[in-house]
C-alpha cells in the first residue's frame, strides 16, 4: 500500500500535524492565519493524491506538494508573521516537500513515480 499511495500518505501526515500544531499550539484556538495554514496543508494532500503521474511527468505529485508548501511559507510568513512559533510551520511546510519527494507512489494507470532501474 506504501508503495502506491507513500506521497499521498506523507502529504496527509503532514496535514495532521499542521491540524495538530494550529488546535495546539499558543492560546490552543485556531486563528484565521493558523486556518489557513490548515487549509493549505489540506489542500496538499488532495492535490498530491488526486493528481496522476505520467510517464514525462513522474514529479508531478512532488510539484503540487512544491508549489502549495511555498505558499503555505508565504502565508505564515505575510499573514502570521514570523515569530518563534512559526518556525515549526515552516519546518513542517519544508517536510511536507521532502516526504512527498522521497515517498514512492504509482497510479492507476500503471506509472510509478521512480523510472524502472535499466540495467
Amino acid at each position: 500500500m506504501f508503495q502506491t499511495y507513500g506521497k499521498a500518505i506523507a502529504a496527509v501526515i503532514a496535514a495532521a500535524l499542521t491540524v495538530a500544531y494550529g488546535a495546539l499550539s499558543g492560546d490552543q484556538h485556531i486563528d484565521p492565519d493558523e486556518g489557513v495554514q490548515i487549509a493549505i496543508a489540506l489542500a496538499t494532500a488532495a492535490g498530491v493524491y488526486l493528481v496522476p503521474l505520467a510517464p514525462q511527468y513522474r514529479w508531478g505529485k512532488t510539484a503540487v506538494a512544491v508549489v502549495l508548501s511555498v505558499l503555505q511559507v508565504l502565508t505564515t510568513v505575510i499573514l502570521g508573521g514570523l515569530d518563534a512559533n512559526e518556525w515549526i510551520a515552516l519546518v513542517l511546510a519544508a517536510a511536507t516537500v521532502l516526504g512527498v519527494g522521497v515517498a514512492p507512489a504509482a497510479s492507476d494507470n500503471g506509472i510509478r513515480s521512480k523510472a524502472p532501474a535499466v540495467g
